[in-house]
């Protein structure tokens, strides 16, 4: 059984400026995944909740340019959404940057709540962070969910975040992900030595490139570009859907 660990615990490691190495897997194998890891990890605890749930309103242009970049394999992208850890009752509106090494650099204010629109206070968070922000006429795109375990290694070095029933909605269409696994490592650099790599490993579990919201715009944009992903949603598909 996991140790349990509180938010100010786990603020020691928030790493908002990382290295993120992502894995996917189908849930038949989590239960034993779980088990191996928890010797050498500690799990987030919010008054005797462990699975806690998520839920993020992303924000793209009407011509989706925040995916096609990320579709497209630029370097420096970014994402741009709200997000609420409803066990916590704690909202903020995020920017999460990418640069051309590879590292994440997240920016982000607390807010009352989540919204389909920009506040003034997001406006202004995003003016401060990215150049041009008139010219992309931002607008909500789609909203996810999900149910979230995060762990912390013994030694508050690194952390990860393991991602269970991912369900996309926009307008009246809902796609569920019920089988699919997501697990993200959020390093200061990459060490592969991490038993989290190890543990995956020798589960036949490897270092697979994921993003939740190209995956979200994939499902509810049937006409959206995709040929760069197409290996990957066939692979994704295989694990969501049987």
């Amino acid at each position: 059984m996991f140790n349990g660990v509180g938010l100010k615990e786990l603020d020691q490691v928030s790493l908002l400026n990382r290295v993120d190495t992502k894995f996917i897997f189908d849930i038949e194998k989590l239960a034993v995944v779980l088990l191996e890891l928890q010797k050498h990890y500690s799990i987030l605890d919010i008054n005797g909740t462990r699975l806690n749930q998520y839920d993020s309103i992303y924000f793209d242009s009407p011509d989706l340019k925040l995916y096609h970049l990320h579709h497209n394999d630029r370097k420096n992208r970014f994402k741009i959404r709200y997000r609420k850890y409803v066990d916590s009752d704690l909202s903020f509106f995020e920017l999460k940057m990418k640069n051309n090494k590879g590292r994440t650099n997240k920016k982000r204010i607390k807010t009352d709540d989540i919204y389909k629109y920009l506040t003034s206070e997001a406006k202004a968070l995003f003016d401060k962070n990215i150049s041009d922000r008139e010219k992309w006429n931002f607008q909500f795109c789609i909203q996810i969910l999900f149910n979230r375990l995060t762990l912390v290694d013994k030694k508050f070095s690194e952390r990860a975040t393991i991602d269970l029933n991912l369900t996309y909605q926009k307008d009246t269409n809902k796609v569920v992900k019920d089988r699919l696994v997501i697990v993200e490592l959020k390093q200061s650099k990459q060490n592969r030595k991490s038993p989290m790599f190890e543990i995956l490993k020798n589960n036949g579990v490897y270092p697979y490139k994921i993003s939740k919201y190209c995956l979200g715009i994939l499902s509810c944009y049937p006409n959206v570009k995709y040929n760069r992903f197409k290996k990957k949603l066939i692979k994704i598909n295989s694990l969501a859907d049987d």
